[in-house]
């Protein structure tokens, strides 16, 4: 019968205290003397959920992958900071030289049309970052991409209140029925002349305004067909 590894399934931040340990064994069989260790370095497995790098990954930093990765997602320089921070915990700085030039790549890969479309269309703001001679490119069609976001979250606001024009619909209509309506307190209170008319008067409005909701959202979507 197979057995699962209990390490496969541990929590990331036992992991990486059971790391942090193995560091501090390593040093003590090095150096034949117990290695004190500040209260806070036994936070940093927990609080490396919250840091920009871990623990493990600052003593096995490559840099200029770091540089790339941060570049190819648009993160801004003082993204650095965060590295910067995270990693001095455990004693680690920055190789900005090549830091700058994995990010240089990185934002390569970022700064053109197609990505400036998916971060406009989704809704992401645009920190900047792109370099001068990339940045008409991205903006091209990050520009692109917003029109189309901003068309669909109308498309939803409109939706919305048709959906509510249309259960109002459905409620008249249901009382018209049954010929009676029903309160707060569930009692059922019978229509009158006057109340059904001024039920008919107000299917005529909510009937109007459907039609123009239902006109503006095929027009919307007819725009989306065709950016």
């Amino acid at each position: 019968m197979h057995t699962q590894d209990p390490q496969s399934t541990e929590y990331p931040f036992l992991r990486l205290t059971r790391a942090a340990a193995g560091l501090i064994d390593a040093a003590h069989a090095r150096t034949g003397a117990l290695v004190a260790v500040p209260a806070m370095l036994l936070g940093i497995a927990i609080l490396s959920g919250c840091a920009s790098l871990s623990a493990e990954e600052c003593l096995a930093a490559d840099w200029y992958t770091i540089g790339v990765e941060d570049g190819s997602r648009g993160q801004p320089i003082s993204r650095i900071g965060a590295h910067r921070k995270a990693c001095a915990e455990v004693g680690v700085q920055p190789d900005m030289p090549r830091y700058n030039e994995g990010r240089a790549y990185g934002l390569q890969l970022f700064c053109t049309r197609e990505r400036g479309y998916s971060e406009g269309e989704s809704g992401r703001s645009y920190s900047g970052v792109c370099p001068p001679h990339l940045e008409p490119v991205f903006m091209q069609g990050y520009l692109a991409g917003q029109d189309r976001y901003r068309t669909k979250q109308e498309i939803r606001r409109l939706e919305r209140e048709l959906a509510a024009v249309q259960e109002e619909v459905t409620e008249i209509r249901t009382s018209l029925d049954q010929g009676y309506t029903v309160d707060e307190k569930g009692k059922k209170n019978q229509l009158n002349k006057f109340e059904r008319d001024a039920m008919y008067e107000r299917l005529l409005t909510l009937g109007k305004e459907e039609g123009r909701l239902e006109g503006e959202i095929s027009a919307l979507r007819v725009t989306l067909i065709g950016s």
